[in-house]
């Protein structure tokens, strides 16, 4: 399905709305509709989309409603049409920056239900397909999108109750309870994108996506496979309840021989309903940024094996977290931004080594001598003794709180 914004502003034309700037940017594909009437979208944001807001969620929050503009221009979005109702004080900031960005916004009156305009634009593009190869296309794009709104819905606490998380999740055919997020990052993914079409874009996440079913059907596991940026959400079911390391890596190697990419994974802890799933998406944010975190080499975690890395995930939040890494750590940092040195660094592989001397010289390719002179420098600026096995544990604590902080 596509029509342009030009096709799109006769229809909205029609009903009274009003094109305030993007004069030069008609010829722009739109390829869907959306709404936005809940915060912080920006992730979410796509190419080839008209967007429709009251303006509501935006009212009273001029900088909230600049970085709506700044991240829809960003994400390539075809237009936006919204009411100046609740946005009136800002209007004029909001029109300056999107002239500058000569992107679309369409002014719709006020008596104009959004549902109206919505319904006008999507007749519109369902008219446009043409042959039954391109129905079979939109098809899989409608279940695509239907499935990333649910997703979003349900990280927004848009679901109230039981019964809504088993129609939506139902209706969308997605894994039934118990379950688990898997979250996997194809590193540099975006670099890889960088100066390629819209259309070579989206054929590789939809190359990728499959992949994952692929890999994941092959290991018997039942899913749903999403995209965004580098990300690739998923939900999991398998009928074990211990978590299955061993597929996790298989599912890992696969990719990156497919990819070509560095491919990392974070699993949350398994869930028995829908209702928990902000809790299981945040828990396997924690795994990947368990993964991410210096000193542990695995490249997949599941959150229930993370032991010590995820207790101290959960503690790096604590003020008194903060304050111990500032003042164990702050005076080598600084000290290697004024010098240029590498002490940060030299202390972090001796206690990795658990302060043996010869295999950190080794590992960081230094003269025995060299690695000594490091050691007394920072025995200096720390206060510690690092032939103390104590202060070599206090230190370690504090560097692995950092990763975190």
């Amino acid at each position: 399905m596509a029509v342009t914004v030009r096709e799109i502003c006769e229809i909205a034309k029609a009903k009274g709305c009003t094109l305030a700037t993007g004069h030069e940017n008609l010829g722009r594909i739109v390829r869907y509709v959306d709404c936005i009437e809940i915060p912080n979208m920006e992730a979410w944001m796509r190419p080839n989309v008209i967007y429709i807001t009251t303006g509501y969620v935006y009212s009273e929050n001029k900088e909230r409603l600049l970085s709506l503009i700044r991240s829809l221009h960003e994400a390539k979005a075809a237009a936006l049409a919204i009411k100046s109702r609740f946005i009136g004080p800002y209007m004029e900031d909001v029109l300056k920056l999107s002239e500058e960005y000569q992107f679309p916004i369409i002014i719709m009156s006020e008596d104009l239900a959004f549902v109206e305009l919505n319904y006008a634009i999507m007749e519109t593009l369902v008219k446009s397909k043409n042959n039954d190869k391109r129905k079979q296309y939109d098809a899989k794009i409608k279940r695509r999108e239907a499935d990333k709104k649910l997703f979003v819905d349900m990280l927004a606490g848009n679901l109230v109750c039981e019964e809504e998380f088993s129609h939506r999740t139902g209706e969308q055919k997605w894994p039934k309870p118990p379950y688990r997020v898997m979250l996997i990052e194809a590193v540099s993914l975006m670099d890889q994108l960088n100066n390629r079409s819209e259309d070579e874009v989206e054929e590789q996440y939809q190359k990728i996506e499959q992949w994952i079913r692929e890999i994941l059907l092959e290991e018997k596991y039942s899913c749903m496979v999403l995209s965004n940026n580098s990300f690739f959400p998923c939900i999991i079911k398998k009928d074990i309840s211990e978590p299955d390391q061993q597929c996790y890596e298989d599912v890992r190697d696969f990719l990156e021989e497919k990819t070509g990419l560095d491919i990392i994974i974070g699993i949350s802890e398994i869930m028995t309903s829908y209702s928990e799933f902000t809790q299981a998406y945040q828990s396997a944010m924690d795994a990947l940024d368990i993964v991410r975190s210096q000193g542990i080499k695995q490249k997949v975690v599941c959150i229930e094996k993370a032991g010590y890395w995820k207790l101290l995930k959960e503690i790096s939040g604590q003020p008194a977290c903060k304050d111990y890494v500032e003042r164990e750590l702050n005076a080598l940092i600084q000290y290697d931004k004024e010098n240029d040195s590498n002490l940060l660094e030299t202390l972090e592989t001796l206690v990795n080594h658990l302060g043996a001397r010869n295999t950190t010289s080794t590992s960081l390719f230094l003269h025995r001598n060299t690695l000594m002179y490091r050691i007394k420098k920072i025995e200096n600026l720390t206060g510690y003794n690092l032939s103390e096995p104590d202060s070599i544990l206090e230190l370690s604590l504090a560097l692995r709180l950092r990763h975190f902080i």
